[in-house]
Order: structure tokens, then C-alpha cells, then sequence
């Protein structure tokens, strides 16, 4: 692994070893076209990462969409089954620039597990998010929130819909002052806003912060939020994969799907998230599935693009020779591709070519030139 300053990434190599790391703990491939119906999108454009999708006309004239999401597919194709779809994926999605003047093309891999969803299944997602991001690098972190405890305190404190996204919103921001405001404005007691604030506070390790958690329980479903994460961190502990894990609120997806855990991966010196997840059973609601589901992706080219530039050597040899003495160059060059050699002949070398070896071909022989 690389040093907490710099790393490589290279999207092939990241992939190969991504897959062998799925297919591990039993996940296999899920494979799709590079196109699905526009109306799979425009119905649930909360759950997108971006609202910019790329359409055109298809052959019978139905309007088509470039897949700029992977979950949506899957989730589409998943039908309920007595034991658990695992599923993993490594696929370029496709989205329009914020100006609509560019198309980008994506590269995505994740990991889903639709089915019924316990303690282990979402600590087994967990655990391949982190081993997903120690690919990359050793210097990661986890940030872990649950959506139940948000809803739970902000349905005891009786607050509309739109004050709740406010709020939600405030959290997100870890914006405790403002919270406080709001709930002022609407009137909820003391107590309760001291804890629907503190969600915008508590970040650290969960030996730190679980206690804290605890004392914002009020009822059985923001109990039940705080064991879930107690029994996650506890299976984690006996993988050796908890120290990198921290409670962070401001870590939340769109309610109107999540209903769980939420989570996502950073790595240090890239400024953003490169990894998103968590349970999002509303979803599969939405397709009339009756499973549970929990997943993951990784941003593989928001990595690439920060990572450090890996030196590949363009052959590993070349040959430069002069254009008046090529005398027995065709000879020597056939000797050194026998030999096993990737081999390139030119009359120069340009600054950015990587070679194994460099040798100058001058009067009927090679001479080594490095």
C-alpha cells in the first residue's frame, strides 16, 4: 500500500482486484446493457447522484436513457427469493455536464445485497466498502449515520415535512446553532432540541461516540436505530475492520428511500466522498419488492483522478538508429523481440516514454545508450 500522502490507482488493475474481492464473499457479477428507459429514471430522480440525464429516441420511438445509475437496474431486474441476491458491478455510467454542453462517462463499481437484511448482512457490506477502499489506499475512514435516529427525533418533535427537510438539511451541514433556531421557531421543548442538535456535533470513533448516541433514545425505533449500529460496530471488531469506522449525521441520503444505515468512504487528500451507500428497502418498496437491500458504490474516477501518475513503460526496449545506417537493423531488432522483448525503433525519444532499456543502433550493432 501506498504512504497517507500519495497513492496510485489504475482503473484496470482496481477493477481485477475488486471483482476477486466480491467474488470472495460470493457475489457475482451483474452485467447490463448501456441504456434503459427514460421512465425508470424520471421516477425516482431523487435517488440519483445528478438529475442529468442523457436521452435519445430509440427505434420504436420510446425514449431511452443513457444509465447514468447502476442500483436502479439492479434493483429493476431483482425479483424476491427465498436466499439473498449478492451482486457486484464495475460499469461506466453516463451523465451531462452541469451546462448540458459535455457528456461524462463514469466508471463505477459497486457491491448490492438484496434480500433479508440482518446485523450480518449490513456488517458484511461494510466490511467490503472498507476492504474496497484499502485497494486504493490504507488511509481511509468511514463515516456511518442511521436515518432512523434523524426521523425518529424529528417525528417526536411534530414538525412538518418542510421543517423536518430544513433540519435535515441543517444536520447535513453540521449547522447545531441553526437547529436550535428552528426549533425554538417551532416551539419544541428544551430537551428535544438539545438532542436533534447534538446529531449536527457528535463525530468520532464508536468506543467515543456510542455512549452519546444512547442518551438520545426516546422510543423504540430510535433504540432500535442505536443497537443496530452497537451490534454492527461489535461483528466489525471481530474482522479487525472497526478502528477506520466513525458516527458522522451529516452523512445522510434521501429519506424517501434510505430508511437505515448510511455511509460513505473518504480518503485522505481527495476533498469529496469516493464511496456512498446504506439500506434503502424504499426502493425496492417502490417495485413492489418485499426484500430489504443494501449496497455501495465507488467512485472510481473521482480515485483516478487524484491519484498519484503511475510510470508504465511505453516497451521495454528502444531501439533509435539513424536513417543513413540501417544496415542489419531489421536483424537486431527481430533478435531482441525472440528474446521476449516489446521493442520500439524510432529516430528519438520523446520525455513522457518510459523504456526498460534504450539502445543506439550504429554501424551494424546495438549499443547500450541509457
Amino acid at each position: 500500500m501506498q504512504d497517507s500522502t500519495s497513492f496510485v490507482c489504475n482503473e484496470e488493475k482496481y477493477i481485477i482486484s475488486f471483482q476477486h474481492l466480491c467474488e470472495q464473499y460470493g457475489y457475482k457479477k451483474f452485467r447490463m446493457s448501456k441504456f434503459e428507459d427514460y421512465d425508470l429514471y424520471l421516477e425516482n430522480k431523487n435517488f440519483l447522484k445528478s438529475g442529468n440525464i442523457i436521452t435519445f429516441n430509440g427505434p420504436s420511438g420510446r425514449l431511452l436513457a443513457l444509465k447514468p445509475d447502476i442500483t436502479l437496474s439492479i434493483v429493476k431486474n431483482a425479483r424476491d427469493a427465498l436466499t439473498p441476491h449478492r451482486v457486484y458491478y464495475s460499469e461506466k455510467v453516463y451523465r451531462a455536464s452541469d451546462d448540458a454542453n459535455d457528456i461524462r462517462e463514469i466508471t463505477q463499481a459497486g457491491v448490492e445485497f438484496i434480500g433479508d437484511v440482518d446485523i450480518y448482512a449490513m456488517s458484511e457490506v461494510l466490511l467490503l466498502a472498507q476492504k474496497s477502499l484499502k485497494l486504493v489506499c490504507d488511509d481511509y475512514i468511514i463515516g456511518i449515520s442511521h436515518t432512523a435516529l434523524i426521523s425518529g427525533l424529528l417525528n417526536a418533535a411534530g414538525l412538518s415535512l418542510s421543517v423536518c427537510e430544513k433540519i435535515h438539511s441543517l444536520i447535513k451541514n453540521k449547522n447545531a446553532h441553526e437547529i436550535r433556531k428552528v426549533c425554538a421557531d417551532e416551539n419544541v421543548s428544551s430537551v428535544l432540541t438539545e438532542k436533534i442538535a447534538s446529531l449536527a456535533c457528535i463525530f468520532g470513533n464508536f468506543s467515543d461516540t456510542l455512549p452519546l448516541l444512547s442518551e438520545l433514545c426516546i422510543d423504540e425505533q430510535t433504540t432500535k436505530a442505536v443497537e443496530e449500529l452497537k451490534s454492527i460496530y461489535s461483528l466489525l471488531l471481530e474482522t479487525g475492520y472497526a478502528d477506520r469506522l466513525c458516527i458522522d449525521f451529516s452523512v445522510t441520503n434521501d429519506m424517501d428511500y434510505y430508511n437505515g444505515i448510511t455511509f460513505q468512504g473518504f480518503i485522505r487528500s481527495i476533498p469529496q466522498s469516493v464511496l456512498s451507500g446504506g439500506r434503502y428497502d424504499n426502493l425496492l418498496r417502490k417495485f413492489s419488492r418485499q426484500s430489504d437491500a443494501v449496497g455501495f458504490a465507488v467512485y472510481i474516477d473521482l480515485i483516478e483522478r487524484y491519484s498519484k501518475s503511475e510510470k508504465t513503460l511505453t516497451a521495454d526496449v528502444a531501439v533509435i538508429y539513424d536513417k543513413n545506417d540501417m544496415s542489419g537493423l531489421s536483424s537486431a531488432v527481430s533478435k531482441l523481440i525472440d528474446d521476449g522483448n516489446s521493442v520500439r525503433v524510432q529516430t528519438c525519444i520523446s520525455p513522457d516514454e518510459q523504456y526498460g532499456k534504450i539502445y543506439k543502433f550504429s554501424e551494424g550493432r546495438l549499443v547500450n545508450n541509457d
